[in-house]
């Protein structure tokens, strides 16, 4: 794929139209769709001039890509201060659900529109996950190798089992409007319960 461009503003009333635009291109891209949104969409809800948009985007796709890179980053790096400094797998596993959970309890919009990707290109909605998943495996292998986490069992699958965790774990949260920080951190140890016992009664 092309790579798209993004400039950033330089100035103060520069970087106010391009967070104008950034609130606006979320907000519809949720609402409506990547599809069903317009650049003249975008730039009569952030009421900036079409010449402004274009300043900071090559196009629809180049400010949907900035924003899918942004929750990217915003993600991991929520799970990366919760995580600072601990040692144990299963507590970083913990911290980094609940970072995750909090993160798109703040944030739904975040669901609407990463999964969209599926619907814009279903190759950046794969390399988003692929990238994950490969960076998790990663950051699993040491503790494979200091004993914490299982050798016979291959790491990108459970990569992947725990993104799946994550995930809908946090739509249980999301769905729940009454739900605060006690609920989240009840879930969270619910969800430690099964990953450090597993689902089935030992024989």
């Amino acid at each position: 794929m092309k790579k798209l461009e993004c400039r950033l503003p330089k100035t103060k009333t520069g970087h106010k139209s391009f967070k104008k635009i950034i609130r606006a291109g979320k907000f519809l891209f949720a609402k409506t769709g990547y599809h069903s949104t317009s650049v003249n969409d975008i730039i009569s809800k952030a009421k900036v001039a079409v010449g402004t948009f274009y300043i900071y985007f090559d196009s629809k796709l180049a400010l949907y890509m900035y924003l899918l890179d942004e929750y990217r980053y915003n993600i991991r790096q929520s799970a990366h201060k919760a995580t600072l400094g601990l040692e144990k797998r299963e507590d970083i596993e913990r911290a980094g659900l609940k970072a995750f959970i909090m993160y798109v309890k703040k944030d739904p919009l975040a669901y609407k529109l990463i999964w969209e990707s599926l619907f814009v290109d279903q190759e950046i909605f794969r390399d988003y996950y692929q990238s994950f998943a490969s960076s998790y495996t990663n950051r699993l292998k040491p503790f494979v190798e200091n004993d914490e986490v299982r050798e016979d069992i291959d790491l990108e699958t459970v990569a992947y089992i725990l993104m799946g965790i994550s995930n809908f774990v946090g739509l249980q949260i999301v769905f729940n409007q009454e739900s605060d920080e006690s609920t989240i951190d009840f879930v969270v140890d619910e969800t430690m319960k099964i990953l450090k016992e597993g689902m089935f009664k030992k024989a």
